[in-house]
């Protein structure tokens, strides 16, 4: 259900005792799981075995060359990344391994970081081609995610309702069908937007009616709370259910029961909760748009899904995902260079995980093989124009809104405990509640 990206191995053929541990020394310093082979022959037999992403080898071996070594690699496992390491008297056959397949190539004498800097694009590279991913997996790398999802899983053995909070498109909804699925339970996941039901349909739609209860009722239906009776209802946006029905909604989180419209009969359902919102639901209680007591019965088990641009590490990852599923869907093999990458791994994506799966469909439809980086030039010019500053305003008062999005987004982040959300702005309560009262937040 969720995939958690392992750790990138790195295989290193050199014939050169000294130079081989030295730069496995140095590898393993910079994060990699380094595995070493002093002969061709020995490291298509660790290829086989232990599956790395890259391979660093010297063109000068015993036995097999490094290139022949990459030819035959390349056949049986294309999708690994191959750095080759020549001597600088010998540039012909670094020619000969880019063209044979090669991801690049260092001469020697070289700067150990130059090699890290392209390990780590080529393990880029060769993970975007090499995980499998199944339909409903959730992708990550980064430790928000597994925190996230460590607590998900935790919040799902519960029967208390969970409240997902998070920017739109960073994925609320497959978090929730996390829950349910972690939850075990044997019912119906039953999804609702409430920000789609009119307003005057509300009621008959998660509740239902009996017959004849108004006009157009010529039969008793079930609500979709009793539709979800043994599983999980996800009440998306949820900030949008009428004032007028919370007290009804609050009453099935208290009394596991509903009444259908027109009807004077309770039933019973046993119903997993989960809510989520975009919105910032203690503002709508201060504005009485929504119910105190609501939003507190809601507000027991809290997630927040930290947006796109908070868990860079997990671009690469869902660029990988989403390149393989609409290569699929459009019988194509569509790659991305390496520069255009880095372009997609240095943008902020504010529109989140929903903008990147968006972007990489349209590149993929227009793309013949590869996304290169001025296929990205709305993304470049878009980020741009986000950086440009803006003198519309006179600084006090520019100052003022940035101070007080950040006091809100530390309130969020900090589930709304004062203590917490002052060390998070580095200042002292006192100072956090006078300019809450401030700026009236």
């Amino acid at each position: 259900m969720r995939y958690k990206m392992e750790k990138r191995k790195v295989l290193i053929i050199e014939d050169d005792d000294i130079q081989r541990e030295l730069l496995k020394e140095i590898l393993k310093e910079s994060g990699f799981e380094v595995f070493t082979s002093s002969t061709a022959e020995k490291g298509l037999q660790t290829v086989a075995k232990n599956s790395p992403a890259v391979v660093v080898t010297d063109v000068r071996l015993p036995g097999m060359d490094g290139l022949t070594f990459l030819k035959k690699l390349k056949q049986e496992h294309s999708e690994i990344e191959v750095i080759v390491i020549t001597a600088f008297s010998n540039v012909e056959d670094a020619v000969s391994a880019i063209k044979a397949g090669a991801f690049h190539y260092v001469t020697k004498p070289f700067d150990p970081q130059v090699l890290i800097n392209l390990i780590d694009k080529a393990c880029q590279l060769a993970s975007l081609r090499k995980i499998p991913k199944k339909d409903g997996e959730i992708i990550y790398a980064s430790k928000l995610m597994e925190e996230l999802l460590e607590k998900a899983s935790l919040f799902a053995k519960t029967e208390a309702p969970v409240l997902i909070l998070g920017e739109s498109g960073v994925g609320k909804e497959l978090i929730a069908r996390f829950i349910h699925k972690e939850s075990g339970r044997k019912g119906k996941f039953v999804s609702v937007n409430c920000a789609a039901i009119p307003s005057e349909l509300f009621e008959s739609e998660l509740f239902g009616y009996e017959k004849g209860a108004f006009t157009g009722a010529l039969r008793s239906k079930p609500g979709l709370f009793e539709e979800a009776d043994g599983g999980t209802i996800f009440l998306d946006e949820v900030g949008e259910l009428p004032l007028n029905l919370q007290a009804k909604f609050l009453r099935v989180l208290q009394e596991n029961e509903v009444r259908r419209v027109g009807g004077t009969q309770t039933k019973k359902v046993d119903v997993k909760v989960v809510a989520a919102t975009n919105r910032d639901l203690g503002e709508l209680v201060k504005k009485g748009d929504f119910r105190e007591d609501l939003y507190y019965r809601l507000n027991v088990l809290t997630l927040r899904i930290p947006p796109l641009r908070e868990r860079p590490e997990d671009i690469l990852e869902l660029t990988g995902f989403f390149l393989r599923k609409f290569s699929k869907k459009y019988n194509k093999k569509v790659e991305i260079t390496p520069e255009a990458l880095q372009i997609l791994l240095s943008y902020s994506f504010p529109g989140n995980v929903r903008e990147l799966e968006n972007l990489i469909h349209r590149l993929v439809i227009t793309s013949m093989d590869k996304i290169r980086p001025e296929d990205l030039t709305d993304l470049k010019e878009k980020e741009n124009h986000c950086n440009e500053i803006d003198f519309s305003k006179p600084l006090p008062e520019k100052l003022a809104e940035f101070e007080k999005k950040m006091i809100e987004e530390a309130l969020k982040r900090s589930d709304y405990v004062q203590v917490k959300a002052a060390k998070l702005l580095g200042i002292d309560e006192k100072s956090l509640r006078y300019k809450r009262k401030k700026y009236g937040i």
